[in-house]
Formats: C-alpha cells, sequence, structure tokens
C-alpha cells in the first residue's frame, strides 16, 4: 500500500514493517526503507512490526486514517478504530491492486487521481507488450519461483502474485503444475518437481529472512536479499540441469518488492 499512496501524492505520517528491529524513527528514508525510501519527504514515524503495530506511537501522532492488512491487523482493529478511521486490505496480488487504489483514492478525495494512475499503468503495459513482443514470441513460457535456499523451500509463483500477474499481463505465460486456477498468489513444490516445469526463462524471487532488517540501502538490501538463493541455484544438480540455466536465462529480483505487506499511518 505504501506505493499506492504515494502515488497518489499523499506523505504518510508513519510507517510498519514486515520485520523491524529498528530503533528510533525513519529519519533518513531513503536510506532505510527500500525502493520507495526516496518518494518520502520527510522523517516519519517508527511503528514497529506491522503484525504488531505501537499502538502507543500511533496515538501520540494522531493520525486522520489508517490503513493496514487485513490479515495481520485483524485482531488490532478494534483498538485501532478507536485512534481513527481504520481500514484493512487484502493482499491479492496481480491487478487487485486496483480495487485498493481506489478505495484509498476514494477516502483522501483522489479519485481522479487514481483513474489516471490506472490509465498510466495501462498505458504502460501495452507500451512494455509491444517492446517485448520479439522476446515473448522467443521465449515465450517463464518459470517463476520465490525461495530463500533451494534445499529448505521453494514456492511457485502463479498470477494472483503481483510480478507473476504483471509478466502475463505483458504477454508471457507462467509455468504451472496444473490447470486448476490458483487460489494463492504461490504454491509450495519440491525442487524435484523442477525438471517438470522447465521454461524458456526462469525468474527468482530471492529473500533471506536473516537479512531483513540490515538495511544500509537499497543496493546493499538488494545484493542481500539475493545472495543466499543464487548460490543454492548456482549449486543445485537439478536447477543447473534447466535449459534456462544451460543458457544464461535466469534472472534473480528481490521477494520484497512483489509481496511485502505494509502498514503506515496517513495524516
Amino acid at each position: 500500500m505504501l506505493d499506492i499512496v504515494l502515488s497518489l501524492g499523499v506523505q504518510p505520517i508513519g510507517y510498519a514493517e514486515i520485520f523491524s528491529n529498528r530503533r528510533g524513527d525513519f529519519d533518513r528514508p531513503q536510506e532505510q526503507i527500500p525502493y520507495l525510501g526516496d518518494r518520502i519527504a520527510q522523517p516519519i514515524a517508527n511503528l514497529g512490526m506491522s503484525s504488531n503495530p505501537s499502538l502507543e506511537t500511533i496515538l501520540r501522532l494522531k493520525p486522520d486514517l489508517i490503513l493496514g492488512d487485513i490479515r495481520g491487523n485483524q485482531q488490532q482493529y478494534s483498538q485501532l478504530s478507536q485512534i481513527a478511521p481504520t481500514l484493512l486490505f487484502d493482499y491479492v496480488g496481480g491487478n487487485k491492486w486496483q480495487d485498493s487504489l481506489q478505495a484509498i483514492a476514494q477516502v483522501l478525495g483522489r479519485t481522479d487521481q487514481a483513474k489516471k494512475i490506472i490509465a498510466a499503468h495501462r498505458q504502460q503495459i501495452t507500451k512494455t507488450r509491444q517492446i517485448l513482443a520479439p522476446v515473448v514470441k522467443a521465449y515465450p513460457k517463464v518459470l517463476m519461483v520465490s525461495s530463500e535456499q533451494l534445499n529448505s523451500s521453494i514456492n511457485l509463483v502463479t498470477p494472483l502474485d503481483f510480478c507473476g500477474g504483471l509478466l502475463e499481463d505483458i504477454g508471457f505465460k507462467l509455468a504451472k503444475v496444473s490447470n486448476s486456477a490458483p487460489t494463492t498468489i504461490t504454491q509450495p513444490i519440491s525442487v524435484e518437481i523442477l525438471p517438470q516445469l522447465d521454461a524458456d526463462l526462469i525468474i527468482v524471487q530471492g529473500y533471506n529472512i536473516v537479512e531483513l532488517s540490515n538495511i544500509k540501502n537499497t543496493t546493499t538490501f538488494t545484493k542481500t536479499q539475493l545472495q543466499s538463493v543464487q548460490k543454492s541455484w548456482q549449486t543445485n544438480t537439478l536447477a543447473q540441469s534447466l535449459r534456462a540455466s544451460r543458457n544464461n536465462r535466469v534472472y534473480f529480483i528481490p521477494t520484497y518488492i512483489c509481496g511485502s505487506s505494509v502498514n503506515f499511518m496517513e495524516n
């Protein structure tokens, strides 16, 4: 939601991370908040963990509106709503972000801006489809997975994931384990299944739980999030046997930019 609110031209006064052992507020958000921090114009309050935000800090901020995650904040809803009007949203990825955008824009009185954002997004999709049409034609099938280390866990990304849905909007087809419509953004699989999902391109969403709170800047954060999965991919025999691996068509991106879930306050 942070990107949605910032896209509407509204600045948060407080923010809660999906992870947090940080002390003090975000006095240098451009360094402390990956990817979106450079769009935050001034220091903002640190609300702690998004699943258990500091009610004392929120009360002190006196926000006009509280936005949260329906799965992570349902238990605090009654307390949060006593502080300020509270809206909880469910992350479902794909194009469903537009529902959250329009709902938040309506509350903030920025429905016209929301329409412009959706129109601009569609125009960008159309433009990108045209640019990447030769790539899609040559390499139509994409395997997208999410993992920290292949020997511990691996998840198949579905079109309900934001990045997975974006790939299909551009024209690619995601590899899948069945013809049934997915109900979750990822599906757990074993590494032994990978050869059955062989594709023209592979995109790996990587993460590192231990290093999640070790943010010095976006570049460093991205590197620490990908190191573990890159190493395990490069040393895994099954992963290296895949056609895309043999042809150097495996790409790594942080899971954080596709599926992070956050809470923050608006003033």
